[in-house]
């Protein structure tokens, strides 16, 4: 596809595009990551709009899909011949050129290409996507190190969902309601919700929750939204995860069982929210526990899932040992064990929320980690969101008239003094006062916030 047939697209925004856009006048490599049918293509695509519109020259502009094999043979045979392809097109030494390179990963030395062009042709600015972070880090060398900058692309926020589906009067009612949260590049911070500007009306209450409630079903990869028939959903989410298990896993990694691998992917998406405990695991599938911890290793970093670490400071109370297990996308994860049921129908509704919580602090975090708490007497918090200040956050998927402390977020304020913290709920929104200490002299601001305001 040429740049001008780009330029026609009809595509819809995305929240990234700012904290990418920042990058663009630097000398960096920007490289964005992420799995298959995330949106990595379209993200290029509009940021190359929007350097059309900031008067850009669509000539200046050169886009390459290196599932070509043309184009990858060409990227391949050297820096020299693809500056003669340049020249051939047109390229002055004296401007500055935007330089789009799609599934880069698929390159022999993109490490020793990408550097060689930012040391010696700094008019020259690349864009490159890859769909895998192993992949990505395996080829990208310690070369490349201060030279590029790498953005993480997760499938839909409930708000890009919106857009997609084309619900604009619920956006813009949720808006009203809520500033929304701070942006990534100033770290996520649940305050932004504290204050509500518009109280939602209930019939706008209850369109945004079935939407919400669609959203976790089937996720939020970007055809997946726009699609209106279950069937093709279905579809689609299935051909997703062929494709990952077909050229991710077996062209770019060495899995020598598949079965085995789908089966531990299975597994862990029957436990989303729980502790993962290997021995368990190895038991359960017969194969061995580094067999099970690199199959571990490679679904993290081709973006299926996640493990989180418990948060400490005393480990002789504490369970240390185990981590939970959340998936990047709940459409993915419900694909895996091919249940599409609704919530009211589901056993593991409460996960499933639990997980796209998970799946909302974690694509906003910046320079923070997010944990969990759980203690052998049983006190227990969902999500500890770790950074300058610490942040208890608990999931309580219920109807609320009033807020009501759950006592894991009392009991993880009294022991940690915590200033804040956060029970995100079906539908409800208020405050309460916490007392920090035995002897009430401090209080903490317990926040209560609908699912759906976790844009």
């Amino acid at each position: 596809m040429n740049i001008s047939e780009i330029m026609q697209l009809p595509l819809f925004p995305r929240e990234i595009i700012k904290s990418i856009w920042k990058w663009m006048d630097d000398s960096c490599i920007i490289v964005l990551v992420g799995s298959r049918q995330v949106g990595k293509t379209s993200i290029l695509y509009l940021l190359m709009k929007q350097l059309v519109k900031q008067g850009v020259n669509i000539g200046s502009i050169f886009y390459f899909d290196l599932e070509d094999f043309d184009l990858l043979n060409l990227f391949n045979s050297g820096v020299q011949n693809f500056l003669r392809y340049l020249e051939a097109q047109g390229m002055k030494p004296d401007q500055r050129y935007y330089i789009f390179v799609d599934e880069i990963q698929y390159m022999d030395d993109p490490s020793n290409f990408l550097k060689l062009m930012a040391d010696h042709h700094r008019n020259l600015k690349f864009l490159c996507s890859g769909s895998s972070t192993l992949e990505v880090r395996r080829k990208f060398k310690d070369s490349l190190a201060g030279r590029k900058v790498v953005f993480e692309i997760p499938t839909l926020s409930f708000k890009e969902y919106l857009i997609f589906k084309g619900e604009e009067a619920l956006l813009k009612a949720v808006n009203a309601e809520s500033e929304g949260p701070q942006s990534p590049d100033k770290g996520y911070n649940l305050l932004s919700h504290k204050k509500i500007a518009v109280p939602l009306l209930d019939i706008y209450k209850k369109q945004i929750r079935a939407n919400y409630e669609e959203y976790v079903i089937y996720g939020g990869y970007p055809a997946v939204v726009r699609e209106k028939e279950k069937e093709k959903k279905l579809q689609i989410l299935r051909d997703i995860y062929e494709s990952y298990v077909r050229k991710d896993i077996n062209q770019l990694f060495t899995v020598e069982n598949v079965t085995a691998f789908n089966n531990l992917v299975r597994l862990m998406a029957l436990q989303i929210g729980n502790l993962v405990n290997l021995h368990e695991v190895t038991t359960s599938l017969s194969i061995s526990r580094p067999t099970v911890e690199k199959y571990l290793f490679v679904l993290e970093n081709t973006f299926i899932l996640k493990l989180i670490s418990p948060f400490f400071a005393n480990n002789r109370k504490e369970l240390v040992k185990m981590p939970k297990v959340y998936f990047h996308d709940t459409g993915m994860r419900n694909q895996v064990i091919r249940n599409f049921q609704e919530l009211s129908m589901r056993t593991d509704a409460g996960a499933l929320i639990e997980n796209s919580v998970f799946r909302s602090i974690n694509n906003r975090l910046f320079n923070q980690e997010l944990k969990f708490w759980r203690m052998k007497n049983g006190n227990e918090v969902d999500f500890v969101i770790e950074g300058e200040q610490i942040i208890p956050v608990e999931v309580k998927y219920t109807t609320m008239n009033s807020p009501r402390l759950p006592s894991g977020i009392g009991s993880f304020i009294w022991e940690y003094g915590s200033d804040m913290g956060y029970v995100v709920t079906k539908d409800f929104s208020g405050n309460i006062q916490v007392e920090k200490d035995l002897f009430g002299n401090e209080n903490a601001s317990v926040t209560f916030v609908a699912s759906y305001l976790l844009l």
